[in-house]
C-alpha cells in the first residue's frame, strides 16, 4: 500500500470513527473502543437509516432555539420532489447564497420558494427560517450523514413522531414544577406533565415558583459569554445582584456537565470582574463520584459563591429516543 493510500485510509478511518462517537454509537475508554448501549441498540434494530435519523432529528430538535420553524422545515422538506430535495441540497452544501459557482438558477430559485414556504408554515421571518433550516438538513461533523440524506420515508415518519410530541406538549395539561427536598436534603423537581425534551421551557414558565429569590436576565434566550459558550439560563439574586448561572444536563454524564458548570461561572466572574457567582445544575441524576467531587468543590468555593446541584424526576416521560 503507497503512502497517499494509508493517509486516505486514516483519514477515512478517522472519520468514520469520529461520526460514530458522535452518535455516541461507541465510545473511546483508555484507547479502547466499546460499543454502548445505544450502539448495541442500533445494530439490532430492523430499521437502521430510521434509528440513525433519530438519533439525527432529536439532536438537532434540541439544540434548535426555534421548534417550529425546525418542525415546518422538515415538514416542508419531505413533501417536495427528489429534484427540488437534490437543489436544496446542493444549496446548503455550497455554503453561499450566491447563484454562482456549482448552482444553478433553478437551484437558486427552488431553495428560495422552499424558505418561503417554510416561513408559510410557522409564520417567521424569511432571515429566521434560513438560519434554522440550513444547520437542521446539513451535517454538523465531518464524515457524519446529513439529514437531509436520510429516505423520505424514514424522515416523515420521525416528523410526524415530534408533531404528536409538539402536539401533546402544547395541549396537555398545565405543568406542575415544584422542588422536594429528601431527608439526606437533596433537592429534586418534580414535574408532571412534561417530556424530558422540554425541560428548560418548563424551568423558565415556573421561574418564579421554582426560584424566588432570582430573576432572569438572559431575556428568555441562551447567554453567549466572551468565550463563545452559551448558557443554558442566567440570572441574578433580587437582592444582591450576584450572578446566578443555571445548567440544564440531560443527556451528559453528571460529572461533565459539573466540569462545564464551573467553567461557565469561571467566565463569567471574569466577565463580570467578581467572585460572587452562584452555580446550579439541574440534571436527570448523579453517581455518588459527582456528589464526592460536588463536596469537594462546595467547601473550596470563594466567600459569596456557591455550587450546588437539583435532580429531576419526571412524573410521567414521553421523549424522543
Amino acid at each position: 500500500m503507497t503512502h497517499m493510500n494509508k493517509t486516505k485510509l486514516y483519514e477515512a478511518t478517522f472519520e468514520r470513527l469520529t461520526a460514530l462517537k458522535s452518535y455516541k454509537l461507541i465510545s473511546v475508554k483508555k484507547r479502547k473502543l466499546r460499543v454502548t448501549e445505544r450502539g448495541f441498540n442500533f445494530l439490532k434494530h430492523d430499521n437502521k437509516w430510521y434509528y440513525l435519523g433519530k438519533i439525527l432529528l432529536t439532536d438537532k430538535y434540541r439544540r434548535t432555539q426555534h421548534p417550529d420553524v425546525f418542525l415546518a422545515c422538515y415538514g416542508e422538506f419531505v413533501t417536495l420532489p427528489y429534484e427540488s430535495r437534490a437543489s436544496i441540497k446542493k444549496f446548503i452544501l455550497s455554503g453561499s447564497g450566491d447563484e454562482d459557482g456549482d448552482l444553478s438558477e433553478e437551484d437558486f430559485t427552488t431553495y428560495r420558494e422552499f424558505i418561503t414556504n417554510v416561513a408559510r408554515r410557522c409564520g417567521k421571518a424569511d432571515s429566521i427560517v434560513e438560519r434554522v433550516c440550513n444547520p437542521a438538513l446539513g451535517n454538523t461533523i465531518v464524515g457524519t450523514i446529513a439529514p437531509m440524506d436520510l429516505p423520505v420515508e424514514e424522515l416523515s415518519q420521525i416528523i410526524a413522531e415530534f408533531d404528536a410530541l409538539e402536539e401533546f406538549f402544547l395541549t396537555s395539561d398545565p405543568i406542575k414544577a415544584d422542588l422536594d427536598v429528601n431527608s439526606e436534603g437533596v433537592k429534586t423537581l418534580v414535574i408532571e406533565n412534561m417530556l424530558e425534551l422540554h425541560l428548560e421551557d418548563v424551568i423558565r414558565r415556573n421561574f418564579h415558583q421554582l426560584f424566588p429569590d432570582l430573576e432572569i436576565v438572559d431575556k428568555n434566550q441562551h447567554y453567549r459569554t466572551r468565550d463563545g459558550t452559551y448558557i443554558d439560563i442566567f440570572c441574578k439574586h433580587k437582592q444582591d445582584d450576584k450572578y446566578t448561572v443555571i445548567e440544564l444536563k440531560r443527556d451528559k454524564s453528571p460529572s461533565s456537565a459539573l466540569i462545564q458548570l464551573l467553567d461557565y461561572m469561571n467566565q463569567i466572574m471574569k466577565e463580570f470582574n467578581t467572585d460572587k457567582v452562584t452555580g446550579i445544575l439541574v440534571c436527570k441524576e448523579m453517581d455518588r463520584r459527582t456528589r464526592s467531587a460536588l463536596c469537594a468543590i462546595q467547601s473550596n468555593m470563594p466567600k459569596g459563591s456557591s455550587i450546588s446541584a437539583i435532580e429531576f424526576n419526571l412524573k410521567m416521560e414521553y421523549s424522543c429516543m
